[in-house]
């Protein structure tokens, strides 16, 4: 059923130019938006409609329920969002390829080479200088590096607009993870059992709006990214007469013309975009509204808590804008069910939902950035962030085969790897320290693997030693880790390496990736829910 927007109050157009566009997209026809109230200076988002498979899901303006002046992002936040993070590495591993053998035992040895020099800044000086050349896993780093398997339940993944057809599911807690590369909600279905939705947080534009492609987009016969027979997910900006295409079927569509899938979140915070809030509050009032009234019920009262990443050490960013930014995306869902929020660190949530006594450190592997938490008895000591994670591998070994940032914006293109083709790739490496590499792109995207965990552990022994008086440190503490940038095979090991390469001032008992690296935040943040 398609939404009656005649009982809203339209603005004027002199209003409606002062605020991020959205629209309704219905066949050939776009309305214009709906818009309740503007909050301050900050530009909300209007209420498209997303084209969806049997429902035209309506996202919510933003209300005003709070009033607080909310924080703008300075000038040199914004500016500072364009530039490229290039970690300063202490050392890395570059892999000696193997010869396999059949009949023979080949022992091979570790060597080390010392430099003196300054530590290198850029890839060129990293590969000619400090180099450690690892073709072989040590006994330790195979006996705390393992994968982490909470247990055996086979849990369900919805995606926003598939059809559910099973028993809806009485809501009173949801965590959200809103990362920057997906957004995840958790939830307890009939059963007890946590279930997830999940959506990928990008977009891509249409140049051209014509006619025949919007019907091919509204096409419900067409096969799209998720392999179903649907209409494609997509909302249309009045202002500017673009097509923004959603989620997966973005990136399947950035994928295909060996484009960049944008995004309205960077480096773990909200995008500089103009049509970034809009894009960001499709999505997640989609999947409010798909837990609702698809999958479940919420009853009068609900608690949602989301995760934040925290202060960074290597870049100045702003935490607090993005907060409120999603505290309005959510206050803006209508519902009648009374909604309250809490936030938790995306690593805080690693060690809540997988950490038996609620101790250890837990590391958030994500695509803006890289979040540490180190957690005692579930009281989080202290946390830090790496800005330069995923996002930043892709972008860097793109870089290194002719990829240009500044060209992709006006969509020339100039090398046939992208951020996105990395970033599929990268998804079905095997990092195993002693695996053999086979090719160029796979050996620079180990080599950047190595760049960014070097940095965080860095960060994790000095954080350590900065807190010191905080906390002692009695036992063996177990590294917790999750996040899409951890999913590769071998990650563990690769991390257990190097951490036994830093000689950390702790004994590390184990090093645990999670068995759902893409949904364990959310369902920390789900766990967090019922605890407030």
């Amino acid at each position: 059923m398609i939404h009656n927007f005649s009982k809203k109050t339209i603005v004027n157009e002199e209003e409606l130019k002062l605020i991020n566009p959205g629209a309704v997209s219905v066949g050939r026809t776009a309305h214009r938006p709906v818009i309740e109230k503007r909050t301050n200076d900050l530009k909300i988002p209007a209420k498209p409609i997303i084209s969806i498979p049997n429902k035209r899901y309506v996202v919510k303006s933003t209300t005003t329920k709070n009033t607080t002046a909310v924080p703008k992002p300075s000038e040199n936040v914004l500016e500072e969002k364009t530039e490229l993070i290039i970690p300063t590495p202490i050392k890395a591993i570059e892999l000696e390829v193997l010869k396999p053998s059949v009949t023979t035992t080949t022992t091979t040895t570790t060597t080390t080479t010392t430099t003196t020099t300054e530590k290198p800044t850029t890839y060129s000086e990293f590969k000619e200088t400090e180099k450690l050349e690892i073709n072989e896993i040590s006994d330790n780093a195979k006996r705390i590096a393992v994968k982490h398997v909470k247990d055996d339940y086979d849990c369900k993944v919805y995606k926003l607009g598939e059809v559910f057809t099973g028993r809806r599911a009485l809501m009173t807690n949801i965590g959200i993870d809103v990362g920057t590369k997906n957004i995840v909600i958790a939830y307890k279905n009939n059963e007890g059992k946590v279930d997830y939705l999940s959506e990928v947080n990008g977009y891509w534009i249409f140049e051209r709006a014509t006619p025949f492609v919007e019907n091919m987009l509204s096409d419900p016969s067409k096969v799209r990214s998720d392999g179903t027979e649907r209409p494609a997910r997509w909302i249309k900006m009045p202002e500017t007469d673009q097509i923004c295409v959603l989620g997966k079927d973005a990136e399947e569509f950035a994928y295909a013309k060996n484009d960049t899938l944008l995004r309205p979140m960077a480096e773990g915070g909200i995008a500089a975009e103009e049509e970034a809030m809009t894009v960001l509050a499709s999505i997640v009032q989609g999947l409010l509204e798909m837990t609702e009234n698809e999958v479940g019920k919420f009853d009068e009262k609900v608690k949602i808590v989301y995760c934040t990443t925290a202060p960074a050490i290597n870049k100045e960013s702003n935490i607090d804008y993005h907060k409120r930014v999603v505290d309005i995306i959510i206050d803006g869902y209508e519902t009648k069910s009374e909604i309250s929020t809490d936030t938790i660190k995306e690593s805080h949530a690693i060690v809540v939902n997988d950490s038996p006594d609620g101790t250890g450190v837990g590391i958030s592997w994500g695509a803006g950035t890289v979040t540490v938490s180190y957690v005692k008895y579930g009281i989080e000591i202290y946390s830090f962030c790496w800005v330069g994670a995923g996002d930043w591998i892709d972008t860097q070994v793109a870089m290194r085969h002719g990829y240009n940032p500044e060209a992709s914006k006006t969509r020339k293109k100039t090398a046939k790897e992208t951020p996105t083709t990395i970033a599929k790739r990268k998804m079905q490496i095997d990092l195993s320290p002693d695996n053999e590499v086979s090719n160029r792109i796979d050996m620079d995207i180990k080599l950047h693997y190595d760049m960014l965990i070097n940095q965080v552990i860095d960060g994790v022994v000095q954080g350590f030693e900065e807190h010191e008086s905080e906390a002692r440190i009695d036992d063996a503490i177990t590294i917790y880790m999750a996040g899409g940038t951890s999913s590769p095979n071998g990650f563990e090991q690769r991390v257990a390496v190097l951490f036994e390469e830093k000689d950390p001032p702790f004994e590390v008992a184990e090093v645990l990736k999670s068995a759902k690296p893409l949904y364990t935040v959310a369902e920390g943040c789900l766990k967090a829910a019922e605890m407030f």
